[in-house]
């Protein structure tokens, strides 16, 4: 098992997700939501989209808008990782 995937299901037992340092700036934060979906991935494989897909489902339905759009925002970090589909 890896330090990146041991870190995710700590913070995914927790349902938190890194948040940013208001002083870092978004490219911080970008960087910060770039990492943690690698890490979804690596713990879900071709399941991850779904996942973070479901987990901003979720928070939205909370009331949380901020959780869900950072998991929005790794739910889109996943497609780019995924590439273009294939005909």
């Amino acid at each position: 098992m890896s330090k990146g995937v041991n870190t995710y299901r700590s913070r995914a037992r927790a349902d938190v997700l890194p948040r940013p340092n208001e002083q870092e700036g978004d490219a911080m934060h970008t960087t910060e939501i770039q990492a943690y979906a690698r890490q979804l991935l690596e713990a879900h494989g071709p399941k991850a989209i779904a996942e973070a897909a479901q987990r901003a489902a979720d928070s939205e339905k909370c009331g949380n808008r901020e959780q869900a759009e950072i998991w929005r925002r790794v739910e889109a970090a996943l497609m780019l990782m995924r590439g273009p589909r294939q005909t």
